[in-house]
Formats: structure tokens, C-alpha cells, sequence
């Protein structure tokens, strides 16, 4: 916290004042290929509904900026990198899982169920045409079970991610319409969702099942930037 000290001529009296500024946190970077993954996975993915929400239900707001992009033009099947800044933009503490490493959080007890949070953030591309749109996506997890692994984010406070995923796409349309009409120009812009999920093991103890719950947010997304899509190379 810093202060502003502020003299008033009120007889001698000195009022100092005390301003919370807004602090940016570092880096979570998510751009390693390989993180450490659980040894007693989920089968069938993880199970549970999605948001789904009105808004009248979240208690946090986020405000998400789209801060860079490494190139304005892509083709199919390439490589993305981007950065994009997640605000505090409400007035309650957030938690923030911290950490890429999903395996961390794995319990050495294989029968004993866990919770962890789960983030993900998502470059979504919009054909703003069709009204159409993808995204590709990069997870992140914590526990406060497991220190280090979660940060508090205080109101005002922003944490900066930085995401390379290559740019998939598996429904048809996009294939057809990239390749009709290239280059397809698109707007991009970034996401966020927070999860809780509680890991509970089978009786063989070889696996399990992820049950998931939305933390509703009030998320607002500050921006959009214009970008360029190509077929893939090899079509």
C-alpha cells in the first residue's frame, strides 16, 4: 500500500492519506509444451454442466483484455502465441489457480478424492459475418491444499497470462469457409472460465471420475483485434 500525504490547514493538523493502487501481478506463463500431468487420470473426461449463467448469480466480475498476439495472419494448424490480461474488476478477493502442472495437485494417497480449480483461458475467433465462432484454449490449475499453487487476486489487481496453442478446428464449416474465402478476416479476442472439480477414485483405484462446477463470473471482454485466417498449408 502506498500513501499520498496530503497537508490541510485545519490549525496544524497534517492528514496523510493512504490510496490502494492497483498492482499488476507477474506472468503465469503456460506456453511449456509438456507439463506434469496426473497418473490416475478421469475416464470419459471430466463430467458436470457448464456456466450456463444469467449473471445474476456471479459474485466476481473479470474484465479480460486480448493484449498481444505474436502475428495478425495464421493459417490452419499453426501456432499462436498470445498474452492476455486478467482484472479484478469486481470488489470481492478472487482466487486464482497458478500453476500449469495439473499432476502437482495429484494426492500420493490414490484412494483419497481431492479439489482443485481449474482456469482456462481462450483465444476465440469470430466470424463476424456468420456470427460464427472457435477457440483454441489453455488450462491451468491450484489448490490451496498445495502452496504456491494459487494466488489471491485482490480487487483492482490484474494477472497477465501468456498461451501457445496451434489453431484447430473441427467443424466442417470453418474448413469450408477459410477455404472459400481466404483470407477470412476474423476478430479474436480472449476469454476466461474458472472451474472447481473434486477428483473422486474407482474401487480399482486405476482411475476416477472429475465432477465439475462453474464459478459463475460477470466477465467482460475488453477488446477485439482483427485477424486474418488462411487454409492450412498442405490443402
Amino acid at each position: 500500500m502506498k500513501c499520498l500525504r496530503v497537508g490541510l490547514f485545519a490549525g496544524a493538523g497534517v492528514l496523510a492519506a493512504c490510496t490502494t493502487l492497483p498492482q499488476e501481478i507477474t506472468y503465469l506463463d503456460l506456453t511449456d509444451p509438456l507439463p506434469r500431468e496426473r497418473v490416475h487420470s478421469p475416464q470419459g473426461g471430466i463430467g458436470g454442466g457448464g456456466c450456463g449463467f444469467s449473471g445474476s448469480s456471479a459474485t466476481s466480475d473479470v474484465t479480460i483484455t486480448l493484449e498481444t498476439l505474436d502475428k495478425r495472419q495464421y493459417s490452419i494448424g499453426e501456432e499462436v502465441t498470445f498474452e492476455a490480461k486478467i482484472q479484478n474488476s469486481g470488489k470481492e478477493n478472487i482466487e486464482m489457480p497458478w500453476t500449469p502442472h495439473l499432476g502437482d495437485l495429484e494426492p500420493a494417497d490414490s484412494i483419497k478424492s481431492y479439489t482443485y480449480l481449474q482456469g482456462a483461458v481462450a483465444l476465440k475467433f469470430t466470424d463476424p459475418i456468420a456470427s460464427r465462432s472457435f477457440s483454441v484454449y489453455a488450462n491451468f490449475y491450484g489448490s490451496p491444499d498445495v502452496p504456491g499453487s494459487t494466488r489471491e487476486v485482490l480487487p483492482g489487481q490484474s494477472i497477465l497470462v501468456r498461451v501457445r496453442r496451434k489453431i484447430d478446428v473441427y467443424e466442417d464449416w470453418w474448413w469450408k469457409r477459410v477455404k472459400e474465402s481466404p483470407p477470412l478476416t476474423v476478430n479474436a479476442s480472449a476469454n476466461f472460465l474458472l472451474n472447481r472439480v473434486t477428483y473422486s477414485p474407482n474401487e480399482t483405484q486405476s482411475s476416477g471420475t472429475d465432477s465439475s462446477r462453474c464459478i459463475p463470473l460477470r466477465t467482460t471482454e475488453a477488446n477485439q483485434l482483427e485477424v486474418a485466417l488462411w487454409p492450412r498449408k498442405s490443402d
